[in-house]
């Protein structure tokens, strides 16, 4: 084969496979976050058992619960001490 010819193939390949690689993990139905939210579901679920609450151990993937009320004080809490009830 010419040079040339098997530097296009082999471009054409790479693109080939970068959409792929793309639409397996960007794609919403995707097949990683497929996988990734079956898992979260089993693990949620057995946590729902033993802790008898709604509350989730792992976020599935695309689940965004956070708010935006902290202005960057996150992590000055309130823990009582110091007389600071």
């Amino acid at each position: 084969m010419n040079k040339t010819v098997k530097k296009v193939f082999l471009l054409i390949g790479l693109l080939v496979l970068i959409f792929l690689i793309w639409q397996l993990v960007f794609n919403k139905g995707g097949i990683v976050r497929t996988v990734y939210n079956a898992m979260v579901d089993g693990v949620n679920g057995q946590w729902h058992k033993v802790a008898g609450e709604k509350s989730n151990l792992l976020p599935k993937w695309g689940d965004n619960n956070a708010t935006d009320k902290t202005n960057g004080k996150g992590f000055e809490m309130n823990t009582g001490a110091n007389g600071a009830a």
